[in-house]
């Protein structure tokens, strides 16, 4: 069985059994109250039917038709007749109710009901003035006040009132039920849909529903679809980031083996050493990422050493000089003190080569990129400053982000991956970048990591 049928279903039966209670609670206040009020009219009708009839016999001053007419007012629903006696027993008015008439209109109230099953009984009162019996007056009523017109009638109403309101709100509970189950059941085959889209790996983007548990369901499928996205992208940037890693130390080795072939570079021992360098960089690139992409983790492990910072940025320069002077860009290091650091050597190394592969890239020729050290007690700062072409303020909020590529550098090649993976690498050796930078007057990196991680 369907939701929808079910919920149709127990809607229904919960309506009706609400409806039959409220309606028997209701039916029976409303008709113990009106029986309260009726008897209550019927007793100060009586009290004032004595009222008249002891005046009218004491001071004997009105006649008979005067007499009649007062005590006919007084037949009203459940009073039907009203005799006056005098002290010797004689009828002085007799007035009552047609009762066939009254009869008929009970008969036609009450269907299936006998006329005859109506009982009355008579209050009879003796009329005393000053102690002396002065006559009697007998009023005659239905035996149950229940029985009046009056009665029958309001109960004839409050139950044909109760069937049809009956009959209404189910009505309604069905087409609100249909209403709400429809919108349920689509939200439901929504939901269904965009799990199977999931599943299958398609794209399925479904308003969310206004039921807070449905509602609940599709977010959580929708975080699922991003984490498995997320999860997606994680591994393609992995694979990018290792191929854009390999790019550098390959380029380097690449134009280096032209230069000894070429006879531009002599084969000394420090340039065998920065061809080795480059080789153990991409070694280190091709475990690292292997290692991760077993793991499913989104970061490598840090390996921590104490190396002398100064030479590892002489000989990043000298694997760079190459290609900054075919390039005709002056690559300068401004600062020469020995400087010692204990962190991750690959990572910080990674992230200077990018910046200044992007230095590299962005600067015309005949202009310069050059480099600045700076040391305090417990921090190193390092400014990479180019004299590119710059980038904008609001192009610099979106520098480190993955794939991100600023108007000046679409037709350069590339991913879009260096400065991310840069930030990446420094924070996890608790290091910063920041950039200082406008259109047409350069960019300022500013690193700032640790002395001893």
């Amino acid at each position: 069985m369907t939701i929808r049928r079910q919920w149709l279903i127990m809607l229904t039966l919960t309506a009706i059994l609400a409806i039959v209670v409220n309606t028997i609670i209701l039916s029976s206040l409303i008709n113990q109250y009106f029986q309260t009020y009726t008897t209550g009219e019927y007793n100060k009708s009586l009290s004032q039917i004595k009222s008249f009839s002891k005046m009218a016999l004491s001071q004997n001053n009105m006649t008979t038709q005067q007499i009649e007419a007062q005590l006919a007012s007084y037949l009203n629903d459940p009073v039907t007749r009203i005799t006056l006696y005098n002290a010797d027993g004689s009828v002085i008015v007799n007035v009552g109710i047609d009762m066939s008439n009254m009869n008929n209109m009970m008969s036609g109230m009450m269907r299936g009901r006998e006329v005859g099953t109506f009982s009355q009984e008579v209050d009879r009162t003796e009329l005393r003035d000053s102690g002396i019996s002065i006559g009697t007056v007998n009023v005659t009523h239905y035996s149950s006040i229940g029985d009046s017109l009056t009665s029958v009638m309001f109960r004839s109403a409050l139950i044909r009132n109760s069937l049809l309101s009956f009959v209404i709100v189910l009505a309604l509970l069905v087409m609100i039920g249909l209403f709400v189950s429809r919108r349920l059941s689509r939200d439901l085959r929504g939901t269904s849909f965009m799990a199977l889209n999931i599943d299958l790996g398609n794209q399925a983007d479904i308003p969310f529903s206004k039921i807070r548990e449905v509602r609940i369901i599709q977010q959580s499928l929708k975080e699922l679809k991003s984490r498995l996205k997320l999860k997606q992208m994680g591994r393609k940037r992995l694979i990018d980031e290792m191929v854009h890693q390999t790019r550098t130390p390959l380029t380097i080795l690449k134009t280096h083996l032209e230069g000894f072939q070429d006879g531009v570079i002599d084969v000394t021992s420090e340039e065998i050493k920065t061809c080795e360098m480059q080789i153990e960089n991409v070694s280190s690139i091709i475990s690292n990422m292997s290692h991760l992409l077993d793991t499913e983790k989104e970061v490598s492990p840090l390996s921590i050493e104490e190396f002398d910072f100064s030479h590892l940025l002489r000989r990043i320069l000298a694997g760079l000089k190459l290609q900054f002077d075919q390039k005709q860009v002056a690559l300068s290091l401004m600062s020469h003190e020995k400087i010692t650091v204990k962190t991750d050597l690959y990572k910080l190394s990674q992230s200077i080569y990018n910046i200044l592969t992007n230095a590299y890239k962005f600067t015309q020729p005949g202009r310069k990129v050059e480099i600045f050290l700076q040391t305090d007690e417990k921090m190193l700062s390092i400014e990479i400053k180019d004299t590119g072409a710059g980038i904008s303020l609001e192009e610099q909020k979106h520098l480190f982000e993955a794939y991100y590529k600023g108007s000046n550098a679409q037709a350069v090649p590339g991913e879009g991956l260096g400065l991310y993976v840069v930030k990446q690498n420094l924070e996890q050796i608790g290091g910063t970048i920041r950039v200082e930078s406008a259109l047409g007057q350069g960019s300022n990196f500013i690193i700032r990591i640790p002395m001893t991680l």
